[in-house]
């Protein structure tokens, strides 16, 4: 007697193909992608840049971090004019409060906050659109600055020179960088805080700074 045919349902030989299909792509796809980088290594390197002017005011930008200080303000937007104050507070070594005008920027306080001392209210962000009138970020004081002066020593035209100044009674490193419609000017304090930015957007300078952190100054209101 002929064994009896085995009948394949077409669906299961279709079934199959579409796994194995998929398998395969998401072998090529994890072949191709890689690990996802991480945060941190998306953030970019604090590398020097070959020039020993624009160095050695990045080498004390970089190292801003770790200070405690008290440093107030004098900000010129010379799009309309514009003049404000700030102070920016850095104590324990981890918290931070930066005060532009009557915007309050927390962090490293527990959560992070960018608060209207006028109305005292606050958002769980930091938010730096709530200065944008005054064409800063909230870390202007440094890391920010330390970002221009790198893309800005990388579309220098001529030679950075690099000289001292006394700013707000302090001792200050500078470097001029001759760039496309000017020339921009970087200083900085021995601690890593900016002492002074001169730029065809923005004027700041230093006008007083203390190595005592003001606790007043984590106040949200």
């Amino acid at each position: 007697m002929a064994a009896p045919r085995q009948h394949h349902q077409p669906g299961g030989r279709l079934r199959h193909a579409v796994v194995g299909a998929l398998a395969t792509a998401i072998a090529l796809t994890a072949c191709a992608t890689g690990q996802r980088p991480s945060f941190e290594a998306d953030q970019p390197a604090l590398t020097p840049t070959g020039d020993a002017a624009v160095d050695a005011v990045l080498e004390r930008l970089d190292a801003g971090g770790i200070e405690q200080f008290t440093a107030d303000y004098a900000i010129l937007t010379r799009l309309g004019g514009l003049n404000s104050t700030a102070t920016v507070v850095q104590a324990d070594n981890s918290r931070r409060s930066v005060t532009v005008n009557d915007i309050r920027f927390l962090n490293g306080t527990g959560n992070a906050a960018t608060c209207n001392l006028t109305t005292a209210e606050c958002e769980a962000v930091i938010n730096d659109a709530r200065v944008s009138d005054v064409q800063l970020s909230h870390d202007f004081y440094g890391p920010s600055m330390a970002r221009r002066l790198r893309v800005d020593a990388g579309r220098r035209i001529g030679d950075t020179t690099g000289y001292e100044i006394t700013q707000a009674d302090r001792q200050a490193l500078c470097v001029d960088v001759p760039v496309s419609g000017g020339t921009k000017v970087y200083c900085a304090l021995g601690n890593g805080v900016l002492a002074r930015y001169d730029g065809a957007d923005l004027f700041i300078e230093l006008t007083g700074v203390s190595d005592v952190p003001d606790e007043t100054k984590f106040a949200s209101s």
